[in-house]
């Protein structure tokens, strides 16, 4: 039963295969924008993603090109947030009732600074905080900027490509 439901769904995404990179995008903006993150679990769906995407004929590239391009663009827009509201970004929601996040992102961006920005994308709940609190520190935009696309390239690549490692292996 479980096989003749798997071949129509697989046909319904090789239909729609265009779609996997703007979605791709649009999850990478979320999981990186400070308060959107919150509501998208985007690094889990990309695992899925990954796999139905390969299984469906996709190519690795472009989705994962779509993915580290939408988190680079949501990570410069929640560093200019920062940059923008300095000391008063820990007075909006949600780090006004949860002001542990944003004591912990400050510390974790002083302590680890470039370095910190760019493992932070690995970090779960901390990954959207880090870059606002280094923009909200006044960290460099050239410092910014050299490490953010890195890291969500990265990012990207591992959380997409077990899906793929998979359908490969099982092809």
């Amino acid at each position: 039963m479980a096989v003749s439901i798997v071949e129509p769904a697989l046909d319904i995404v090789r239909e729609h295969i265009a779609l996997a990179g703007p979605i791709v995008f649009a999850l990478g903006f979320a999981e990186s924008m400070v308060f959107l993150s919150l509501l998208v679990p985007s690094s889990a769906l990309f695992l899925a993603i990954g796999g139905i995407h390969s299984a469906a004929g996709g190519q690795f590239i472009t989705v994962w090109l779509a993915a580290a391009a939408g988190a680079a663009i949501g990570d410069v827009i929640t560093f200019a947030i920062g940059r923008y509201f300095k000391r008063d970004v820990g007075n909006v929601w949600p780090l006004k009732t949860r002001p542990q996040w944003y004591v912990y992102a400050r510390y974790y961006v002083k302590r680890y600074g470039m370095v910190g920005v760019a493992a932070s994308k690995f970090g779960g709940l901390i990954r959207p905080f880090v870059p606002l609190a280094a923009g909200a520190m006044g960290m460099r935009w050239s410092r910014f900027l050299a490490v953010s696309p890195l890291s969500c390239l990265a990012w990207a690549g591992v959380f997409l490509s077990p899906g793929y490692a998979l359908t490969s292996a099982l092809s």
